[in-house]
């Protein structure tokens, strides 16, 4: 685990699990820069562009999201509908209504058989 860092003072965004320290400052952990240059998402910093942009732009933050997936059957319509306003009609959020997929095949076979990365830890906890 990297060394603890007081919040603001990180200028790279990276930061990992956040608590409050003595006096109540909140400090976070950096994992090491071997560990960030290898990740999914490396930084603090690139987590909240990520989240922000999901928020603010769902259907192309999820669309490009849903393209790295198997599709037994594409979603042909609408890929995000909702309406979260009680005066307009029914509450509801469907996603990609119609498609089908595996997902134990996503997130197994295509990574051990396809990816060749079934010698690979896939996760460290």
């Amino acid at each position: 685990m990297g060394l603890p860092e007081e919040r603001g003072r990180n200028s790279s965004g990276s930061g990992g699990r956040e608590e409050a320290g003595a006096g109540g400052q909140t400090q976070s952990w950096s994992p090491p820069p071997e560990v960030s240059r290898s990740a999914h998402v490396p930084s603090l910093q690139r987590y909240r562009e990520l989240h922000r942009r999901s928020v603010e732009e769902p259907r192309e933050f999820w669309g490009e999201i849903a393209k790295e997936f198997y599709w037994k059957i594409p979603c042909s319509g609408p890929f995000l509908q909702y309406n979260f306003d009680v005066t307009k009609g029914k509450i509801f959020i469907e996603w990609m209504k119609g498609a089908t997929t595996n997902i134990c095949y996503n997130v197994l076979d295509r990574n051990v058989h396809e990816k060749k990365l079934g010698d690979k830890v896939a996760f460290y906890w």
